[in-house]
């Protein structure tokens, strides 16, 4: 696949949808319909795998907008400062999200986060050693609720979500890589 040229469709205040007019293998035009967003640096978004000294998983249930639900997600943010670097971006977002300090962030996975259709790359880090400081400080728009599930119970967890909440497959799937890596 040759992506030919690339035409921006509509920009709004965070997005950009951009065609991407290829030329597939077989030799045939196409148009791919993509977004990208013009509120980060590098393309770049972070994920934090927060763990508690009891052994407790921190994990957020997030409204989501474009699902009309609730989502069971990690902590995670945008690189949205410049100069920022993305163990910054890491323990910015946590404390603002969660109320929790990340002591050391070990790297486990960079991968894109919606490949089909948005260019985000999202850099992962386990916090193994995360306190509790205080109380978040969400933005307006943000409505999150922290929850702590002990390791041991995340199965059942996923099992028997909150009424109203849908699971973010990275989820189980991170933490799936995590315990490949015995990290957890």
């Amino acid at each position: 696949m040759q992506i030919t040229k690339r035409e921006i469709v509509f920009e709004g205040n965070h997005l950009k949808f951009i065609n991407k007019h290829a030329i597939t293998s077989s030799g045939e035009n196409y148009v791919w319909e993509t977004i990208e967003r013009k509120n980060i640096y590098n393309g770049r978004a972070v994920i934090i795998v927060p763990l508690t000294e009891e052994r407790e998983l921190i994990l957020e249930r997030n409204w989501r907008a474009p699902l009309e639900s609730f989502v069971i997600q990690f902590p995670a943010g945008l690189c949205d400062k410049e100069n920022e670097t993305e163990e910054d971006v890491a323990r910015r977002e946590l404390l603002e999200e969660t109320g929790y300090i990340a002591g050391k962030l070990i790297p486990v996975i960079t991968t894109s986060l919606c490949p089909a259709t948005v260019s985000t790359i999202g850099a992962h880090f386990f916090a193994p050693d995360v306190k509790f400081s205080g109380r978040a400080t969400l933005e307006t728009i943000e409505e999150i609720e922290v929850i702590k599930v002990a390791l041991g119970d995340l199965d059942s967890f996923f099992l028997d979500l909150p009424e109203g909440t849908q699971l973010d497959l990275r989820v189980p799937g991170v933490l799936w890589i995590m315990a490949q890596k015995k990290l957890i």
